[in-house]
């Protein structure tokens, strides 16, 4: 029984060590991108909206993504929520583009109407977060996209 415990340790240890290597595989990381935003109806006081993006998978391995969260904040108030699961694999060296629905309330669009009137700028800086689930075994990967977008246009 004494020999077991330092055997059932080392076994542990290499285990976690193995998942380490798998998450730094070296690959380049997955990119998204916001294409469109749709209304897509009111319930009460949640706005909803089917929100396009568009994944690019940049590594040579098929991205076998299981669900995706995101947010998008405008002028550092977050606006519009989501989440999607049962996405299919995007293959090696290609990019999907994708629907999924969203949401947003009363208050966060309240928030972003004063952000607008205290500073009447020309542009909008905004931010896109995605957290990408990659099946069972894998911590997910958050993929930021950022920018300003032109009002005067």
């Amino acid at each position: 029984m004494a020999v077991m415990k330092p055997l059932v340790i080392m076994l542990m240890a290499l285990n976690v060590l193995s998942g380490c290597a798998l998450l730094s595989s070296g690959q380049p990381p997955p990119e998204v991108q916001l294409s469109n935003v749709e209304p897509a109806g009111r319930e009460g006081l949640e706005q909803r909206f089917m929100i396009s993006l568009r994944i690019l998978n940049h590594s040579s391995t098929p991205l076998n993504i299981s669900g995706l969260s995101y947010s998008l904040n405008l002028e550092g108030h977050k606006l519009i929520s989501g989440v999607a699961g049962g996405l299919q694999p995007i293959p090696a060296h290609s990019q999907v583009a994708i629907k999924v629905p969203a949401s947003t309330n009363l208050i966060s669009g309240l928030k972003i109407i004063g952000a607008f009137m205290e500073k009447s700028k020309q542009s909008v800086d905004f931010e896109l977060e995605t957290r990408l689930s990659m099946g069972w075994w894998r911590m997910p990967v958050t993929v930021i996209e950022s920018g300003s977008l032109d009002l005067s246009q």
